[in-house]
């Protein structure tokens, strides 16, 4: 009996055995041993929301990052948390946000500076990793200008979009500095229309004020106590796209919109050559 249980045990750990990618002590012993390339090594993300240690070691012709800790929910040590490849300027490849019996794919890229690297993820925000073996990354880290160099180097920018409910297109913008926001797009002689509720939002962040001003009474505006009495016309900032910006755009508020924000196709085409993917949903921009 006690043969026919270590035989059940062995056979029921094995799968969960065979998922860890490296083995750090090995890997440790390979590179002392055969030698390694310069961005191979151990690497560290220290943030707010996480921190945590990855590996990163060539396998054939890829790059491996596999998780080793951080006390994240849902990942072990050993996970393949993503795979990169050389790709001209930077690596480029894919990332696993969910568990390896149940994968959340994103696109990445990465730019290798000294000791560290930016990972950009799909909707071009960024982490930084610094490595901590066998070499630490020197402090204070500011970002290489081989970040800088390189990172931006692209002669097109792709952008996730979603569709809103009723199945028009809406993409993901950044407005003044300080609200990130899906708008959707209109045919429209107006630049920008935004409802009533955002215009409140940028004043209450205090990046829309009298000066922007243009059309309307300010006062009158911001008293919740008056009834709403259009037009109200101001200057926007910023709009972002990505790492684009336009500046000064004619903004009218409005309460018959039935999203937050509209932009007109004119807009969109002044960040470049556009041209949006439905089968990918993906927006993509060659910057004229």
């Amino acid at each position: 009996m006690k043969q026919i249980f270590i035989i059940i045990l062995t056979i029921v750990c094995l799968p969960f055995l065979s998922l860890a990618q490296f083995e750090l002590d090995s890997l440790k012993k390979k590179w002392e041993n055969v030698g390694k390339e310069a961005i191979e090594g151990v690497y560290s993300l220290s943030g707010d929301s996480r921190s945590y240690s990855i590996a990163l070691a060539k396998d054939n012709d890829v790059y491996k990052l596999v998780y080793l800790e951080g006390g994240l929910e849902n990942w072990i040590y050993g996970d393949l948390k993503g795979m990169i490849a050389k790709s001209e300027e930077m690596y480029e490849g894919r990332w696993n946000a969910g568990k390896p019996t149940k994968p959340n794919l994103e696109d990445i890229k990465v730019v290798f500076g000294n000791k560290k690297f930016i990972l950009y993820w799909s909707d071009w925000s960024i982490d930084e990793f610094k490595m901590i073996y066998p070499e630490r990354a020197e402090e204070p880290t500011d970002m290489d200008e081989v970040f800088m160099d390189q990172a931006f180097k692209r002669e097109e920018i792709s952008i996730p979009i979603q569709l809103s409910d009723s199945g028009s297109v809406e993409i993901p913008v950044m407005v003044n500095d300080v609200l990130k926001i899906f708008v959707g797009l209109e045919k429209t002689s107006n630049e920008v229309v935004v409802s009533k509720d955002i215009a409140r939002t940028l004043i209450q962040t205090k990046t829309l004020g009298y000066k922007e001003w243009k059309e309307g009474n300010y006062y009158k505006f911001i008293d919740d106590k008056k009834a709403f009495e259009p037009p109200h016309v101001f200057n926007l900032n910023s709009l972002a796209l990505g790492e684009e910006q336009l500046t000064n755009l004619k903004t009218v508020i409005s309460d018959e919109i039935s999203r937050s924000m509209v932009i007109s196709f004119e807009v969109l085409e002044r960040f470049g050559k556009v041209n949006i993917d439905m089968d990918k949903m993906l927006l993509t921009i060659k910057p004229r």
